[in-house]
């Protein structure tokens, strides 16, 4: 492929075709689907224990991969290449925090929580510091900051959307959202965790699938990133101590350390994931698959 023939791919006006809206409709109606079967197998859920954790009993490989979809949104997919792009490949070195953050969450904070059994990870803190309160302020403050979170979640693939279909925005976030609300609330985590499972099976195999052609057309992996090198991007190794660096390899190494951290270990809806599982043991291998 010349030149001129990207340029023109590329400006050219891409829109969905019929197969690519039968995907679409699909992963909606699976969704929907399991969260039904859920509902149906466990008897609609009626305990607690089975709705919010599956009666903790689930499997390790399912709940590994749900917890990778629920980490690495749209939000992941669309803004990192974005970010990348126009400042870099530092930001990669934010897995090396990552791994130390897991080992922490995996070796120091699951053997202090998921023995005491707890449903909300909140419940620690009262315990701790014998303080109800306290409870209600730090879950009030996770929720505030879910609604914004999960806002962007629903409105960046709306735009996705908008670019391929021109779905006005309003209309793909009510769908996406009455589906997810739906399928969450007759099936409880056991839908949340295997619509994961398709879901980002779905979305790294689009992943794969655009690097791979992405590398067939620019000359191999060796040819993408000679044009990186050649655009200025690529950069692993920045110690500037400056805080007013956008990303050096300090940052970076904290960042993740920071997500592993919070997200992975002190997050509500991570933490129901691995409390799913039947043993200690189970959860630390579920968090060490990461």
């Amino acid at each position: 492929m010349n030149l001129r023939t990207r340029r023109h791919v590329m400006t050219a006006d891409v829109r969905f075709a019929a197969l690519d809206y039968v995907v679409f409709v699909s992963m909606l109606l699976v969704s929907l689907a399991i969260g039904v079967y859920s509902s149906l197998r466990g008897k609609g859920a009626a305990s607690t224990q089975a709705f919010l954790l599956g009666g903790r009993e689930m499997s390790v490989a399912p709940v590994a991969l749900s917890l990778v979809g629920g980490v690495i949104s749209a939000i992941s997919i669309l803004g990192l290449p974005t970010e990348m792009y126009l400042y870099g490949t530092q930001l990669t070195t934010n897995i090396i925090g990552l791994i130390v953050g897991v080992m922490v969450v995996k070796h120091v904070f699951l053997p202090i929580v998921y023995p005491l059994k707890l449903v909300s990870i909140y419940e620690y803190i009262e315990l701790r510091f014998k303080s109800r309160t306290l409870r209600k302020l730090a879950m009030a403050c996770w929720l505030m900051a879910s609604c914004m979170y999960l806002g962007s979640c629903l409105y960046a693939p709306s735009l996705a959307l908008l670019s391929v279909t021109g779905l006005p925005p309003w209309a793909s976030i009510l769908s996406m959202g009455l589906v997810c609300a739906v399928y969450i609330s007759i099936g409880g985590v056991k839908a949340v965790v295997y619509t994961d499972v398709v879901q980002t099976l779905l979305m790294f195999g689009g992943v794969v699938t655009v690097v791979a052609v992405s590398c067939k057309d620019l000359g191999g992996l060796g040819g993408v990133l000679q044009i990186a090198d050649r655009g200025g991007r690529l950069e692993f190794f920045n110690t500037d101590p400056s805080p007013f660096a956008r990303h050096t390899l300090w940052s970076t190494i904290v960042l993740g350390f920071y997500t592993a951290f919070s997200v992975i270990g002190t997050s509500q809806s991570q933490y129901q994931r691995f409390a799913s599982v039947k043993t200690l043991a189970d959860a630390q291998r579920y968090v060490q698959r990461l």
